[in-house]
């Protein structure tokens, strides 16, 4: 978990993971879900999610720049995904937080 922590912004497969534990892909999955209640896909977006977060209210950044920096390769399933996930856009979610 710690591995996925450092490592959410960048490039990260679950067989890059599976390995490191040790375990095949198939049993890595099956044990993640297990235990972490989600899958690996969706906890990862979660963490990059919450980087975004983190760099919307921190920084000026353009939403395009923190949307790649977070990890992700692609602007408009980063919005769908923010959108899904916080209830409002990236610029919204950013207008909210700064004028509290």
């Amino acid at each position: 978990m710690a591995h996925l922590g450092e490592k959410a912004g960048e490039a990260i497969s679950q067989a890059e993971v599976a390995r490191l534990a040790g375990m095949s892909p198939s049993a890595f999955s099956r044990f993640f879900r297990r235990e972490v209640g989600k899958t690996f896909q969706a906890y990862l977006a979660d963490l990059r999610l919450g980087i975004a977060c983190r760099q919307l209210i921190e920084t000026d950044q353009r939403v395009s720049e923190i949307a790649f920096a977070a990890g992700f390769g692609n602007l408009s399933n980063f919005n769908r995904l923010f959108q899904r996930s916080r209830g409002v856009a990236p610029r919204e979610f950013r207008r909210r937080a700064l004028s509290e």
